[in-house]
């Protein structure tokens, strides 16, 4: 029976990867199922966040995002950091302050590369640590590049604080995505942890696809709101330069 799940789950993948978004009955007629069976692959799948549903009327099914990264193979981490390197250094030396590099894996955002200010008092934060969406810089900066139904399936759980001053309201969060969106930059102060702060900008590859995210932190006595907005310029360029880099692989 797990066996025959697999393979129903793999054939439902090939089909929506093959013909785009398509709707339940539709599906269910495609691979010989009953539409109870299909939809329940549908929602293990949405967990996971390998598929998504458009809002009504289509409530079409679709692929997420994270399929491309499977596609990329297994060494994209290695590869994004590569590709980031160069630039993270020059942001690094312009600012002097640490610099964030983070990727979506498995619906996470995980911090894959950091580069360390020369000041003794510094943003540090290790290699590995999952990156909340809704608390950080660059998390927010990553929802600003995802589309609107993929943004209201990530904030569909309870957004845990960090911070007093960690944004828990949803519609909060969506009018901040907004406001990243039109900058082209986010901003966070102490959002993520106290007495630190960032501005982050997202990663964009092939298509459209969001790669991860990229930012500057430090304390917030240094890095003021002003500071921030000094540095945005750097950090958005910084991005813009990754996501080219990569895009020509």
């Amino acid at each position: 029976m797990a066996t025959h799940s697999v393979s129903a789950a793999l054939g439902l993948v090939e089909d929506l990867a093959a013909a785009g978004p398509l709707g339940l009955s539709e599906l269910a007629r495609r691979l010989d199922m009953s539409k109870a069976t299909a939809l329940r692959l549908l929602r293990t799948l949405q967990e996971g966040g390998w598929a998504t549903q458009a809002p009504a009327p289509s409530l079409a099914w679709s692929l997420t995002p994270h399929f491309a990264w499977l596609g990329r193979g297994v060494s994209v981490d290695t590869t994004l950091r590569e590709m980031a390197l160069e630039s993270m250094n020059r942001l690094q030396l312009q600012t002097k302050e640490t610099v964030h590099l983070v990727a979506q894996e498995a619906g996470h955002l995980v911090l894959i590369e950091r580069l360390d200010s020369p000041h003794e008092l510094r943003a540090f934060f290790p290699l590995g640590t999952v990156i909340p969406y809704h608390a950080a810089a660059t998390g927010l900066a990553f929802l600003s590049a995802l589309p609107d139904e993929e943004i209201d399936n990530i904030l569909e759980g309870s957004l845990a604080p960090r911070t007093p001053q960690t944004l828990t309201d949803r519609h909060a969060v969506l009018d901040r995505v907004r406001q990243v969106r039109k900058e082209g930059f986010s901003l966070n102060s102490s959002g993520l942890f106290e007495g630190i702060s960032s501005v982050g900008a997202p990663l964009v590859g092939s298509e459209g696809i969001p790669l991860g995210a990229l930012s500057v932190s430090g304390p917030s006595s240094r890095m003021t709101r002003e500071r921030c907005l000094e540095f945005a310029p750097l950090v958005v360029d910084a991005a813009k330069e990754i996501g080219r880099r990569v895009q020509r692989l």
